[in-house]
């Protein structure tokens, strides 16, 4: 526990000395979250979610955008007509209104809600979901083209839009109308960041392909030719999850792409075995340009009711590392595995 608490101390005096610098604008992000939920049964944690952030929201809180992808939603009503069918294989997340402010206490700003469980219970689980993170000051995006969050920070515009693997607006199977948004935000805004839900799901999840994958007779998109075209369309940041496994990172054109941050915090029901259970904290400093200058990956791994706990074994950041010279040997950030650090490729 010294060590741990030194190691905080060490951490939160860094970022705050570079969060001073008006030059530079940073993000924490982590992947998938979902708290628990109420259907078809009770797997609500003890606490109510109390511990879920407990050792993780310091490295949460130390930047100026702090983004999750929620999975499911903050609902209390029931079943709806035109969410998800119940059956074998079809999870639905029902996380209780009254555990939102779990997320705010953890120093969320922003949230996805674009992903394939956010219509588990339909329209009427989506409004809640929104109307409820609205009541707490936690903005969000969903496929919907007017949801933007928008951020003045530093006396730059910076936009956040999300997407998922469905068609429509903000498709990263059939893109052509998110690269057009992309391209209009960046006329309107100095900064763009683009989340995006995709690729395969659990344990073998963990390679990048440069192709559209296929999980369960979906289109799941293909990430890398997505990531590197949002880029050219004006995307500075590139934050994805969905594969519920933690993936490689590049740096193309000085923006890093960070392709799937895992899982954060799933409630029982969902494994945490293998790699589900690694659970990256990623933060990214940008100058006003939105070039990736460093960033730093926090290593937790989750513990079942106890939420994300710290690992000093920093899996997390090995395995990234690793990832990514395998998938990105010639684009790939710098890893100092030893203190978390990332930096930009040193070619």
């Amino acid at each position: 526990m010294k060590n741990l608490v030194l190691l905080l101390t060490m951490f939160l005096f860094s970022v705050s000395a570079l969060g001073a610098d008006a030059n530079v604008i940073t993000v924490s992000a982590v992947g998938d979250i979902m708290m628990g939920t109420t259907y078809p049964t009770n797997t609500l944690p003890k606490d109510g979610g109390k511990s879920l952030f407990k050792y993780s929201k310091e490295y949460i809180q130390a930047a100026d955008i702090r983004f999750a992808n929620l999975e499911g939603t903050l609902y209390d009503g029931d079943v709806a007509l035109d969410g998800k069918a119940a059956g074998p294989n079809r999870y639905l997340f029902r996380t209780p209104t009254a555990m939102a402010p779990v997320l705010a206490d953890a120093g969320f700003n922003v949230l996805s809600i674009a992903n394939n469980h956010a219509m588990d219970f339909g329209a009427p689980g989506i409004e809640s979901t929104k109307k409820t993170l609205s009541a707490l000051g936690i903005q969000y995006s969903s496929k919907a083209g007017q949801e933007v969050a928008r951020f003045d920070i530093k006396g730059l515009k910076i936009a956040l839009i999300s997407c998922d693997f469905y068609s429509g607006r903000r498709s990263i199977s059939a893109p052509e109308k998110t690269y057009a948004e992309i391209k209009e935000l960046k006329k309107k805004f100095d900064l763009v960041i683009v989340t995006a839900h995709a690729g395969g799901e659990g344990d073998g999840a963990e390679r990048v392909v440069n192709t559209s994958e296929i999980y369960l007779g979906e289109n799941r998109g293909n990430s890398i030719q997505f990531a590197r075209t949002a880029v050219d369309m004006g995307a500075d940041l590139i934050l994805m999850s969905g594969p519920h496994v933690p993936r490689g990172m590049e740096v193309y054109k000085g923006k890093l792409i960070a392709y799937s941050l895992g899982n954060f915090v799933t409630g029982r029901g969902i494994s945490i075995a293998g790699y589900t259970g690694v659970a990256p904290l990623l933060r990214v400093q940008m100058d006003r340009k939105g070039n990736f200058t460093q960033g730093h990956i926090a290593s937790f791994k989750q513990v079942r009711d106890k939420g994300a706990v710290y690992d000093d074994t920093k899996y997390a950041t090995k395995m990234i590392s690793k990832l990514s010279e395998l998938d990105f040997p010639q684009t790939m950030p710098q890893f100092d595995v030893t203190t978390g650090r990332i930096y930009p490729p040193s070619h």
